[in-house]
């Protein structure tokens, strides 16, 4: 049975609470790693995001309404998590909705912080408008940030692209940020 949604926003504020205390006992050396690899994803996010809006991408989800953001429940990772904690850009989550930061116009999350499967999904019709040589840069630029996923991935135990929500229910009361 799926959780209720008071319940997601219960573990999600434990979540976030943990991470906020664990940021606080890093070492100078451990944040600067992150501070650099928030950086490029934010910077490739942002051009990911340039095409998507060259080919017109907001201009689709506004006539479909965001329905692939019906399945972004689960999507936010410990990367998208601490990026927003450290740039204070963590906007209230809704679990009542069908993905937590989808507000009334669109995603509330800023590009740098949002979920890599939100940041790299494009539809067919967002796909056909790209060019070929945008198509392709499209996913070189996809390539390199789930690279960036990834060493998180490989680094501390709370992360995974599967998103927090998941991630947590198999932590058994380990630090998000503890190494691997």
């Amino acid at each position: 049975m799926a959780p209720l949604p008071s319940e997601n926003h219960q573990r999600w504020q434990r979540i976030v609470l943990s991470v906020r205390k664990e940021i606080m006992a890093l070492s100078s050396e451990e944040r600067q790693w992150i501070d650099q690899q928030l950086s490029l994803i934010g910077t490739l996010q942002t051009e990911i995001h340039d095409l998507f809006l060259s080919a017109q991408g907001a201009d689709a989800c506004a006539q479909c309404q965001g329905s692939c953001c019906e399945l972004g429940h689960n999507h936010m990772t410990l990367a998208n998590l601490l990026a927003a904690i450290l740039q204070d850009k963590l906007p209230a989550a809704h679990f009542d909705r069908t993905c937590p930061f989808l507000g009334d116009h669109g995603c509330t999350l800023d590009i740098a912080v949002r979920p890599y499967n939100c940041i790299t999904f494009i539809c067919e019709d967002v796909e056909q408008a790209l060019s070929v040589e945008e198509q392709n840069r499209f996913y070189r630029l996809e390539q390199q940030l789930r690279s960036l996923y990834i060493a998180f991935d490989e680094r501390y135990l709370g992360s995974s692209l599967q998103g927090l929500l998941i991630r947590s229910q198999s932590m058994a009361g380990s630090l998000f940020l503890a190494r691997r």
